[in-house]
């Protein structure tokens, strides 16, 4: 089953949605109820970076951690931020939103696609602690008036981010450098499309609303739940399409067949592919067929079916 979205300003109804906010960033314990009057299973004391960081090694050596996480910031020529979540939205059972905030945020400016790098402990190790491992998140929304950044987290699997993500509260406290990435708009292609799955949704979505009105674009998606995914505003002249995986996730069928249904348009165009790493390498071996070359392809492989991704945040090869 899939649906099919006409040139809109909107896509993905992302109806059930709930959100559990801070009435004041700095009041750690504040959690709104939703409506029903009865607390997210998630709303609990919160965890402070610090703690998670002391626990991280069996030395409790956080100060060398954070030392290490800064002199990698520093290489990468971007910034370290403690951040400490605001905001809580649930978009059905397959996606959440993270609404983090820091002072620091007000001078981030993060182009559209771009992500930031989080630490996560992993909670195994020598005499029961655990090691920090790095995951990568796509910047979904950034205020710099408010001083947030929103990530869109996959709830499925049971990587670290995954687990952090579905036990976060409002209070909870992370780390974070950035912001990263090299996959950004092409300003000279004559259209778009972006295609891929809900782990790749965040950076399709940020991309395509900060796109002009008159270029022509496409967005195709596959998930478990497509009803469920978050709104996107995308230019009226963006066509979208959500598919609903029907096969196991290493299957590129639906999204190839799809891709197969995208009239070819005018000009040089650009397309963005992000998902499972069998698929991506599936779409990207479709598109050259199509007649693009590899300078109009930008290809990232988000997860691989059946293994981690690396200490560094992305799938192994």
């Amino acid at each position: 089953m899939s649906t099919l979205c006409g040139p809109c300003s909107g896509c993905a109804a992302g109806e059930g949605v709930r959100r559990f906010r801070a009435r004041n960033v700095d009041a750690v314990d504040a959690v709104d109820a939703p409506a029903n009057g009865t607390r997210s299973p998630n709303a609990r004391s919160p965890r402070n970076w610090e703690h998670v960081m002391a626990n991280a090694r069996p030395d409790g050596d956080r100060a060398a951690l954070m030392n290490n996480s800064a002199a990698l910031a520093e290489r990468l020529g971007v910034g370290r931020y403690d951040l400490r979540v605001a905001e809580v939205i649930d978009f059905g059972r397959s996606m959440r939103r993270i609404v983090l905030t820091a002072p620091a945020l007000v001078d981030l400016a993060p182009r559209p696609g771009q992500d930031l790098m989080f630490s996560f402990a992993t909670g195994h190790g020598e005499a029961g602690h655990g090691n920090v491992v790095r995951r990568r998140y796509t910047i979904r929304h950034h205020d710099p008036v408010g001083a947030t950044v929103a990530i869109d987290m996959v709830l499925h699997g049971d990587g670290p981010g995954a687990r952090w993500a579905a036990t976060t509260s409002v209070g909870d406290e992370i780390e974070a450098i950035g912001p990263r990435g090299v996959v950004e708009i092409d300003p000279d292609a004559s259209w778009h499309l972006f295609i891929g799955d809900e782990s790749y949704l965040p950076a399709m979505s940020a991309m395509v609303e900060a796109l002009t009105t008159d270029v022509p674009a496409w967005l195709i998606c596959e998930a478990d739940a497509p009803a469920e995914l978050p709104p996107i505003l995308a230019p009226r002249s963006t066509a979208s399409l959500f598919l609903a995986r029907a096969d196991a996730a290493t299957d590129p069928r639906r999204l190839l067949e799809a891709l197969a249904s995208v009239p070819v348009a005018d000009g040089p165009g650009h397309a963005y592919v992000g998902g499972e790493f069998h698929v991506v390498a599936a779409l990207k071996r479709a598109l050259r067929t199509r007649g693009l070359d590899d300078a109009h392809i930008s290809a990232k492989a988000y997860w691989r079916a059946g293994s981690a991704n690396a200490s560094h945040g992305e799938p192994e090869r």
